[in-house]
């Protein structure tokens, strides 16, 4: 059985030492993912089992995590939030992203305090499966852009353009084949990619105004806090890979001995820890910025951890050979999504460079 503690636990330097605040966070997350998720990486859940998942999610309090302090929320900061994200990623990330699509969005909301002009402004639905708010990624010249919802009918945060000029903005967009440009690109279960062209008429929900009080550009913030997320949500799945393919190095044997002892094999899991290890430390190292992330560091992470997940996720089916597919074992599932992920942080990495100016 894969080890319950993460592979990156203790490789962190003696600074970044937890807090016990910090670690309660994550280990509750992490005990619900274990028990609720990671078992879904070998078996779809029937729609009641997934009902009282996501239900049992809600109250792991993620809503009240978000909310700043002086409404009686927790005002957590992007790098334990991104700690907790992390860990659902110990199940599939479809199913990760499906509990935990709205917080990118929330968190900038909060920045420029926001939250109240939601269309539903109970945050705890943003959390249960009532809402959602779609990630709604630019393409460079901002005609299109790249949607991951859950619900057709969710707001999305995106980027659009007003003289010239890039502006945050939560906007409702069609959903659907019939709507005319749309480029259905993928379904990974409940959520969906999509390529949808920006009309001019379309009216947005709210617009962040530029400069807005003291947190920055708004289309800056937006997009650091998504390639964060998106990290995150990487980040989770390649240290759960990576302590399956150790544990499943152990009990494989080849020539009646455990796969684990031949030098190749161990070469190639020393690469994928080292893999875990950079990734993970990347995205505590960007995420602990709370001000105004540099672009160059949140543009370095986002390419290393795009290229490093995807390779892991292609290393982990070879690991496994066809056992992996045949046996319905936890890297194919990996390898099915992953990519997918790591294409949106590439879009986010590219709207960065396209929209915001180096601090």
């Amino acid at each position: 059985m894969p080890s319950s503690e993460s592979v990156v636990a203790d490789l962190t330097p003696a600074s970044w030492t937890l807090s016990d605040d910090q670690q309660a966070l994550r280990a509750a997350a992490r005990q619900f993912s274990r028990e609720r998720l990671e078992p879904l990486l070998a078996a779809r859940p029937d729609s009641a089992l997934w009902s009282e998942t996501v239900t049992l999610a809600a109250t792991l309090d993620l809503a009240t995590m978000i909310l700043p302090e002086q409404v009686g929320g927790m005002g957590i900061r992007r790098h334990d939030l991104a700690l907790v994200v992390e860990q659902f990623a110990a199940g599939p990330l479809e199913r990760a992203a499906e509990l935990t699509l709205s917080s990118p969005a929330l968190m900038t909301l909060r920045e420029y305090d926001s939250l109240d002009r939601l269309p539903d402004r109970d945050i705890q639905h943003y959390f249960d499966g009532t809402a959602s708010i779609a990630l709604g990624i630019p393409d460079a010249d901002a005609s299109s852009v790249w949607i991951l919802r859950q619900h057709p009918a969710s707001p999305a945060m995106m980027v659009g353009m007003n003289d010239e000029r890039p502006q945050l903005m939560l906007a409702t967009l069609p959903a659907g084949q019939d709507v005319q440009g749309a480029v259905p690109v993928a379904v990974l279960g409940a959520l969906s990619i999509t390529r949808t062209p920006i009309r001019a008429g379309d009216v947005p929900l709210l617009v962040m105004p530029q400069g807005a009080n003291h947190g920055g550009d708004p289309v800056r913030r937006w997009l650091v806090d998504t390639a964060i997320y998106l990290t995150a949500l990487l980040s989770g799945a390649v240290q759960q890979g990576i302590n399956f393919a150790l544990a499943y190095s152990v009990t494989r044997q080849t020539f009646r001995k455990p796969i684990v002892t031949h030098q190749l094999v161990a070469a190639r899991l020393a690469d994928m820890l080292m893999s875990a290890h950079t990734i993970h430390l990347f995205l505590r190292s960007v995420a602990a910025d709370d001000t105004q992330a540099q672009i160059a560091a949140v543009s370095q992470m986002a390419r290393h951890v795009a290229t490093e997940a995807t390779d892991v996720a292609r290393e982990l089916v070879q690991l496994c050979g066809g056992h992996g597919y045949v046996e319905g074992l936890p890297p194919a599932a990996r390898f099915q999504t992953a990519h997918w992920f790591a294409m949106l942080l590439m879009k986010v990495e590219a709207a960065l460079c396209t929209f915001t100016t180096s601090a």
